[in-house]
């Protein structure tokens, strides 16, 4: 009975003149099953009561990096790992979901490493390139990159210190390391690294990079996701800026 009072309405509107595609694609829009992209192009909308709030100048999952360059800054699709609210980590903070180890992240996203790299470039952020895997003890350089989250409902976006805890106190300063090569090559998935890193296409220059083993030893700090900041719901929906910060 459901097919035949669909092809009814289907058939009602098509004799006002509207085709079959468009009212099927009218219906997922106003579903919020899809949002209508800066571009114009459908893109698979946030799931649950924030896909109608979702601001048309967002990244979605299907297509989650989106480039301001007016305002040269680099949005991303991410979504929330709930075991990272309690569960600690020693220097994964942002990364991709196909990488390697997509499990340690706080913050999981759909964005690839060389295509937030090549975004990061386009809008103007010059990358330090500085590491190598044995550059133990040194600093990621590179522009600095203001960081903030955001989600539907917010009265202004959360700074990276609003979100992520750091046992050690010394706080976030990241810059785009760049490490095109290093992340293809390695594959770990690495969006944003807590501690200085020769993989990660961005890092916190606050923390030097440190091997595996000094990293177990004595680690530079550990971090987590605030719980009284983040939702506390596996795999909310969320967008990090990244801004390039003025005097960079």
């Amino acid at each position: 009975m459901k097919n035949v009072q669909d092809q009814d309405t289907c058939d009602h509107h098509q004799s006002r003149g509207i085709s079959r595609r468009d009212f099927i694609v009218s219906l997922l829009v106003t579903s919020g099953a899809v949002i209508v992209g800066a571009n114009g192009l459908l893109e698979a909308a946030p799931a649950g009561p924030l896909a109608q709030a979702w601001p048309k100048d967002w990244p979605v999952k299907a297509k989650p990096l989106f480039i301001d360059a007016k305002r040269r800054t680099v949005k991303m699709y991410a979504e929330v790992s709930l075991r990272h609210l309690t569960e600690t980590t020693p220097h994964w903070g942002i990364g991709c979901h196909t990488g390697k180890y997509a499990d340690k992240f706080i913050l999981v996203s759909p964005a690839e490493p060389l295509d937030f790299h090549d975004a990061l470039v386009r809008i103007g952020a010059r990358p330090g390139n500085n590491l190598a895997l044995d550059s133990y003890g040194q600093f990621v350089s590179g522009d600095r990159l203001n960081v903030t989250a955001s989600w539907p409902g917010l009265k202004k976006p959360f700074d990276i210190s609003d979100i992520f805890a750091d046992a050690a106190g010394k706080g976030y300063q990241i810059r785009f390391g760049g490490n095109r090569a290093a992340a293809e090559k390695m594959k770990t998935g690495c969006l944003t690294c807590l501690e200085s890193c020769p993989i990660s296409i961005s890092s916190n220059a606050v923390y030097p990079h440190l091997s595996a083993m000094q990293r177990k030893l004595k680690p530079n700090s550990h971090f987590h996701g605030k719980r009284e900041a983040l939702p506390d719901k596996e795999a909310f929906p969320l967008v990090v800026f990244y801004r390039i910060a003025s005097g960079s």
